[in-house]
């Protein structure tokens, strides 16, 4: 009995010794597994950010063909880094890009993080990196640090190749605008960085610890068990133990592989579910920039880009459709009353486009493209009468009747849509319901006008539309005035007139700034040589919102509002304008004189002059050029005179060409003048 009881206590001895010493290995192998498994989880992130970039990378260029105004630095690589790293960071993550040459302060690289920069410098094969640090400045507790090389590709020299050679002008100047002159001049291969990731080592014992605790706790039962089977066949345990070890140093990884696999899929899934997300996110974006590429928001038609993509793929008769004087229902009803009129307009089209078998398509605000397989031009004619007088039924918006002309221009031709254009613009030109683009119109003439749209951006872009400046003269030959006169300078410096570019001007968007060039320019005349000075303005400037507000804003920077004149040529479009007539009652009371120009030519009302009540009349020049010559025009010249003296107008006659016209004008009773006689206009006063 004394016997077994040593036995028994040698025994329980040297199983104990045993059993710690093989807790103790195994607490070291399970450390070292999850600190791999921290690595290969590092791994996992770092090739999914990889992943990701290249993925926004190839949605970016798609997104900037959509919206060209879109910010270049919008999907770059370093941005997608930073977002993806925001969320993992809220996991106790340190997840960065860093670069030994870094744009953003924010990326400056920790010394660790140099250190492996240089590595991958110096060893060109290697693209990965880690190592345990222990407490240093950055982190107050041990860590483990992984690294994964980042290299230049060719997409990259965009923001990153040499300037003005890879990377473009307008990039490189918002570049060097943000970030200063960094970060340039790199090849397709360099180590532009590294992704960097850094996790605490108390969460690897924490980890280690979770383990070895369950390991401890289903080893705990079987062990009891265990210590009576060891008692009885403790000779062989010791050999047994040795194959575990074995087991354990032979892996190739250090542990076992079902035991990593599970691991990584745990660890790895928040993350994946994040990445999908994301995703979904840029799906639906990618939606999104679909449907305004192609649908016009307001009435969800096909917009002109749809239309353009289906007069290519079939050849088919156009018809362009406009409502009249669409500004002026804006201005007096209000812009939402406007839009719910222009959807209501839609929905007729919509209704009819089954009845008359067309493809309907919204190209601008309140015009509408119809595309017919009509081939025959007199059954053609007849539909759009019918869907015309269909439409020019009265609307009801918001309790307010209201009546709306339209205009169509129709084209069967090839160059289609350009010569429905034209035939639209004479349309409005004409004053017809229906105009019909013939074959031999002559698109030599809007190739011209390319080109002087080109020239009139250039002007634009380097300020070179500017003011002229022709004095109008009294009686005694004392300038009273200057008239400012806008030209346009070309890239050989020649001076151009308006004669040539005003007109295709207004047919663009470059129409309108060209008048708040010619505006500001009066503007900081009068306030820098206290002169008066008028300047004209049309129909198509009042007609538009900014424009109006923009008059008034600048005429608010002067002191004496009385120095500024607008012109304003007479015409039947003028007189019909409610809306030109508030706004220049407006300015009257803003103290701005008004002037009719070119009046007594062949639109000329008395009538309006008295519902406007102007300042000044300007007699229209080709009354003045035939004064001496043609007694009807002395007549017409004689009757303006008298009316404006009666109503208290003063009168300016224009193109006065020698001293002859003048003296015969004086002697009519013309209170002021303007032409070649006394001076050219000039660029200077």
């Amino acid at each position: 009995m004394d016997s077994l009881k040593k036995e028994f206590i040698k025994t329980s001895l040297i199983g104990f010794l045993i059993a710690f010493l093989v807790l103790f290995l195994l607490y070291e192998v399970i450390t070292k597994i999850v600190i791999r498994e921290k690595v290969s989880q590092a791994k996992n992130i770092a090739t999914t950010m990889i992943y990701y970039r290249h993925y926004l990378a190839d949605v970016s260029s798609d997104i900037k063909i959509i919206n060209p105004h879109i910010s270049p630095f919008a999907l770059t690589p370093a941005y997608v880094t930073d977002q993806v790293a925001k969320d993992l960071r809220k996991n106790k993550f340190y997840v960065k890009q860093v670069s030994d040459k870094y744009r953003n302060p924010m990326d400056k690289p920790k010394t660790f993080e140099l250190k492996a920069i240089e590595y991958f410098k110096t060893h060109k094969n290697k693209k990965e990196y880690f190592k345990v640090f222990n407490a240093d400045k950055y982190f107050n507790q041990k860590h483990v640090f992984y690294a994964r090389k980042l290299v230049i590709e060719k997409s990259c020299l965009r923001c990153h190749g040499v300037p003005f050679k890879d990377v473009p002008v307008s990039v490189y100047k918002k570049i060097v605008k943000i970030y200063g002159n960094r970060a340039f001049n790199y090849k397709v291969g360099d180590v532009r960085g590294i992704i960097s990731i850094v996790f605490p080592y108390d969460k690897v014992l924490n980890d280690a610890k979770n383990i070895f605790g369950i390991i401890i706790l289903i080893g705990g039962v079987f062990f009891l068990i265990g210590l009576f089977i060891f008692f009885r066949i403790h000779k062989y345990i010791i050999e047994d133990i040795k194959k575990i070890l074995n087991h354990f140093k032979n892996t190739k990884d250090g542990y076992y592989p079902i035991m990593k696999d599970k691991m990584k899929f745990i660890e790895f899934d928040e993350l994946k579910n994040k990445i999908n997300k994301t995703f979904f996110k840029i799906k639906k974006y990618e939606g999104m920039l679909y449907y305004k590429l192609n649908f016009n928001s307001l009435t969800n038609l096909p917009n002109r880009n749809k239309f353009l993509e289906s007069i290519k793929s079939k050849k088919r008769a156009i018809v362009l459709i406009n409502i009249d004087k669409f500004k002026e229902i804006n201005f007096f009803f209000s812009q939402k009353i406007g839009d719910e009129l222009i959807k209501e307009v839609a929905n007729r089209l919509n209704k009819l486009k089954k009845e008359f078998n067309f493809k309907l398509f919204h190209l601008d605000i309140d015009e509408f493209g119809l595309l017919f397989d009509e081939k025959d031009e007199y059954q053609l004619k007849e539909k759009i009468i019918q869907i015309l007088k269909k439409l020019e039924e009265s609307y009801n918006v918001y309790e307010n009747e209201i009546i709306v002309r339209f205009r169509a221009g129709v084209s069967f031709y090839k160059k289609e849509y350009l010569r429905a254009d034209v035939a639209l613009d004479k349309a409005k030109e004409y004053r017809k319901d229906i105009v019909f683009a013939k074959e031999d119109v002559n698109l030599d003439t809007y190739k011209e006008h390319l080109t002087w749209l080109k020239k009139i951006k250039w002007a634009l872009k380097n300020n070179k539309i500017t003011l002229f400046y022709q004095p109008i003269m009294d009686r005694e030959e004392n300038i009273i005035k200057y008239e400012g006169l806008v030209r346009l300078i070309d890239e050989d410096g020649k001076v151009i007139s308006p004669f040539f570019f005003l007109d295709i001007a207004k047919k663009s968007r470059f129409y309108l700034e060209i008048t708040k060039r010619v505006i500001s320019q009066a503007v900081e005349k009068i306030k820098k040589e206290n002169v008066l000075i008028s300047v004209n303005l049309t129909l198509e400037d009042i007609d538009d919102e900014e424009t109006r507000h923009f008059v008034f804003e600048k005429i608010s920077e002067l002191n004496d509002k009385s120095r500024l004149s607008i012109e304003i040529v007479e015409s039947e479009d003028v007189r019909e304008s409610s809306l030109v007539t508030e706004f220049l009652k407006k300015l009257k009371n803003e103290d701005v004189a008004i002037y009719i120009d070119d009046f007594g030519s062949g639109y000329s009302n008395f009538d309006y002059l008295i519902k406007l009540t102007p300042n000044v009349v300007k007699i229209d020049g080709s009354l003045i050029k035939n004064i001496l010559t043609d007694k009807n025009s002395e007549i017409i010249v004689k009757t303006i005179i008298a009316f404006a003296k009666e109503m208290n107008i003063k009168t300016v006659a224009e193109f006065i060409e020698n001293k002859e016209i003048f003296e015969k004008l004086k002697e009519m009773g013309v209170d002021y003048f303007q032409g070649y006689y006394f001076s050219p206009p000039k660029p200077e006063i």
